[in-house]
């Protein structure tokens, strides 16, 4: 290709961090509940109707965009984005927002799935995981630094100013896939879904096990706030400063996952689940050491990010003749993980009390390596770097 593929990367890098930041509303729920005259829990499933509507259509927009020319495909789901972000900005309608929400998260899946299809394409010899990984950066980033910026924004100047940086992101986005990405042709020519291939043990297995692993992570995650409010006494603005490090050390986590996949994959797989379920024990059992809980919950972070790569490696090497349905499925899992990550660990607190998400994300995570290790090493399943 005679396009500079470093520019590409980047620039899809860009617009994943760009669709991405709509997630980072969740800072300011209080802000939004105010704004449409709602109540919190009406809020609350407006700003999470995004992510259940990713973990649906995951599972097949992929497929349909496969077909399509790349850079009318990007511009289109852009576009989508830009107009919709834009109406949600003025609407005082929550119905308005709400559909226009949804319909933007309905796309999400096919540009993020395309996008790292394009990568693998695109990257030199030996470089494809380094290109994956910085895609799944952007993700990372979108959500992490968007979070503060628009919590900042939206309890400062109100919900419509926190809207207006997201738009603005999306449409310079949306210029710079105009201006500088060239015409790539799609790579499919049907769209029916492969049903051998979904139904095959390797690919159950390998979905089952890699699921267990946001849901036993957000089971923790969405719950380390309330954590550390009430057993570890940290509260306001000492808590957004370490929340902040925590998706700096999840950041690198997500670098440092790609690099180790292709040091050693199957090692790789394994080891993450034993060493967070221990991180998990450690804080079950030492939540009266303020120091030494600040830290093991550093190292989650790391994991944490290095999940990102991990869930998307597996799902691509399963069913590695279709990396949109893969990259797609990649989605709905992760998605999906944490949607019912969230509502196990609401349950976990209300019931049992909020020392359980601990004991319940090692149950997750046991499962998960149960799994993998029958799935790697007695299925003997065949992984890209293998």
């Amino acid at each position: 290709m005679r396009n500079n593929p470093k520019l590409l990367l980047y620039i899809l890098m860009l617009s994943s961090l760009g669709i991405n930041t709509p997630l980072s509303i969740i800072g300011i729920i209080s802000e939004i509940s105010q704004f449409f005259n709602t109540s919190i829990a009406i809020s609350g499933l407006y700003v999470s109707s995004f992510t259940f509507t990713i973990a649906i259509f995951g599972l097949f927009t992929p497929m349909i965009f496969s077909r399509f020319e790349r850079k009318t495909t990007f511009v289109s789901i852009l576009s989508i984005f830009a107009v919709s972000n834009f109406i949600i900005m003025f609407t005082n309608d929550i119905l308005v927002a709400s559909f226009f929400r949804i319909l933007s998260a309905a796309f999400y899946p096919a540009f993020i799935s395309i996008a790292l299809t394009v990568c693998e394409e695109i990257a030199p010899e030996g470089e494809k995981q380094d290109y994956i990984t910085r895609i799944l950066l952007g993700i990372s980033v979108g959500s992490i630094v968007g979070l503060p910026i628009t919590t900042a924004l939206g309890t400062i100047f109100g919900y419509q100013i926190a809207m207006s940086w997201i738009f603005a992101f999306n449409f310079l986005t949306l210029l710079l896939i105009i201006l500088f990405f060239p015409r790539i042709p799609g790579k499919y020519e049907n769209n029916e879904l492969p049903f051998s291939a979904l139904k095959s043990r390797e690919f159950i297995l390998a979905s089952l096990g890699i699921i267990m692993m946001p849901i036993g992570a957000s089971i923790v995650y969405n719950y380390l706030p309330y954590f550390l409010q009430n057993v570890s006494h940290i509260y306001t603005y000492k808590l957004s400063v370490f929340l902040f490090i925590y998706g700096l050390f999840s950041i690198f986590g997500t670098w440092l996952g790609g690099k180790l996949i292709v040091i050693n994959d199957k090692i790789t797989l394994i080891v993450f689940q034993i060493v967070c379920a221990l991180v998990f024990v450690s804080l079950y059992f030492s939540a009266d050491y303020l120091i030494l809980v600040l830290i093991l919950i550093l190292i989650f972070g790391i994991l944490d990010g290095m999940g990102y790569n991990l869930i998307q490696y597996i799902e691509t090497s399963v069913l590695s003749d279709n990396l949109e349905l893969a990259n797609g499925i990649f989605l709905s899992i992760l998605n999906g993980g944490i949607a019912i990550g969230i509502a196990i660990g609401g349950f976990l607190v209300d019931g049992l009390g909020v020392m359980s998400i601990f004991v319940f994300g090692t149950i997750f995570l046991i499962l998960a390596l149960v799994l993998l290790f029958y799935m790697i090493y007695i299925l003997k399943i065949n992984l890209k770097y293998s």
